[in-house]
């Protein structure tokens, strides 16, 4: 029997999320009031040129107001893994592929070993929805020993993903009663 799992979640930017897209569209209708107006008063007449730079001002807004936009995919086929990173809702990048199996400890971001662990890894990579791991039961971890190397991927913890990853690596898995079927 083939067991599916997958969870998109979307990266909150913050404050910076927020202001940076009304502050972009303020400051491109003011840069091209001022780019395109002024040289008129003066005299000049090089509308084509302030026209170009104008389209190039308002592409760049466009660009990087969609860059800010960012999802987290994990999905587990089985024992595989899968994180992916979708930027502006278009473009997929493969973050990371393992097996359960090759996982040293799956637990919460609350627990004692979390802070050794990230210490000892060569990266972490965050999909949750915040951009700094916050410590408690609402995110765990997987710690992968990928031979040569040992990185974190900390994911916003599902009750539905629970019994898959104790079933692919029960030893590596924090035990929680309340998860685990026939127990009340």
């Amino acid at each position: 029997m083939d067991s599916f799992y997958e969870d998109i979640v979307k990266r909150d930017n913050g404050t910076l999320g927020k202001m940076f897209p009304v502050t972009s569209v303020i400051g491109a209708v003011i840069l091209t009031i001022v780019v395109n107006v002024f040289p008129m008063l003066i005299g000049y007449n090089i509308i084509f040129f302030t026209g170009m730079f104008t389209l190039l001002i308002w592409f760049l807004v466009w660009y990087l107001n969609r860059k800010l936009k960012v999802e987290y995919e994990i999905s587990m086929v089985n024992d595989q893994i899968t994180a992916t990173s979708i930027t502006a809702m278009t473009k997929r990048e493969e973050l990371c592929s393992f097996t359960v199996r090759d996982c040293e400890f799956i637990g919460p971001t609350s627990s004692d070993r979390f802070d050794s662990d990230k210490a000892n890894c060569e990266f972490t990579l965050n999909c949750t929805e915040n951009r700094e791991i916050v410590k408690g039961e609402d995110d765990w971890y997987l710690l992968v020993n990928a031979g040569n190397y040992r990185y974190m991927l900390v994911f916003r913890f599902n009750a539905d993903v629970y019994p898959l990853l104790r079933r692919f690596n029960p030893r590596a898995t924090v035990i929680k009663p309340e998860l685990v079927r026939g127990r009340q």
